[in-house]
């Protein structure tokens, strides 16, 4: 993504991603750059900028690749006004069964776009993270969300201290993920309001967050691999919880 000084716009590429984005919120879109193969395919959005006065431009696969950054941008790119997100307080006030994972420096704009892709796919409230720049608003991360990244807020946030009195002000019984100990995932029941800690690749958890949370859960295997990637431990965590929903 690059956003201007302001941090107002943002540039959104990819098929699913674009495509949704104009679906929810086409008042956001502010100009659109296809390439010739994309023409018919995206001639709604290309009408759309039409009957709006908004700028659009049809332009070869090589200048895409260039204003993108990327080769993967499947002959679509947007410049977008960035969507306003919601205050945390607002978000663990959300009513109704609710599921709100927290990232702990988890830095990787894939993993990150993975997981809100999978957070949207089984209903999750919400996405707090902490890293050194807010990557869920990338166009990588946007991107790899496959349209994920609409209808799942992902808030940059440091402050675990203040998530947890929070939480626990609002009822949600809080978890933390651990690789080597634990209470089964598949023995666990989840309540109405749950938030999940999970850690960045490697190290996991800090020692500081896991001593502040009682309740830890484990993904149990064959143990022939250490850990599952953080993507991939969090879509059989919200495979769960969603299953236990139903």
């Amino acid at each position: 993504m690059i956003h201007t000084k302001k941090n107002q716009e943002m540039k959104v590429y990819g098929r699913h991603a674009a495509l949704t984005l104009f679906k929810n919120r086409p008042e956001d879109v502010i100009r659109a750059y296809v390439t010739r193969d994309g023409v018919f395919e995206f001639r709604d959005l290309i009408r759309h900028c039409v009957d709006n006065k908004l700028a659009y431009h049809v332009v070869e696969k090589e200048e895409l690749d260039k204003l993108s950054k990327a080769t993967h941008h499947e002959d679509i790119l947007l410049v977008v006004r960035t969507k306003k997100l919601p205050a945390i307080k607002d978000l663990l006030s959300t009513k109704g069964r609710s599921l709100i994972l927290a990232l702990e420096e988890v830095e990787n704009p894939h993993n990150l776009g993975a997981i809100m892709r999978s957070a949207a796919h089984f209903g999750v409230t919400g996405i707090l993270y902490e890293a050194k720049v807010p990557v869920a608003l990338t166009s990588s991360a946007v991107r790899t969300a496959e349209g994920g990244a609409e209808s799942v807020p992902a808030i940059h946030h440091a402050n675990w201290n203040e998530v947890l009195e929070l939480a626990k002000m609002k009822g949600y019984k809080i978890f933390a993920t651990s690789g080597h100990e634990g209470q089964s995932l598949f023995k666990t029941t989840f309540p109405e309001k749950t938030l999940i800690f999970l850690g960045a690749e490697g190290p996991g958890l800090s020692d500081k967050l896991l001593k502040n949370i009682k309740e830890h859960l484990l993904i149990p295997g064959t143990g022939a691999v250490e850990s599952l990637n953080v993507s991939n431990a969090s879509a059989v965590l919200l495979a769960e919880w969603y299953r236990q929903g139903l």
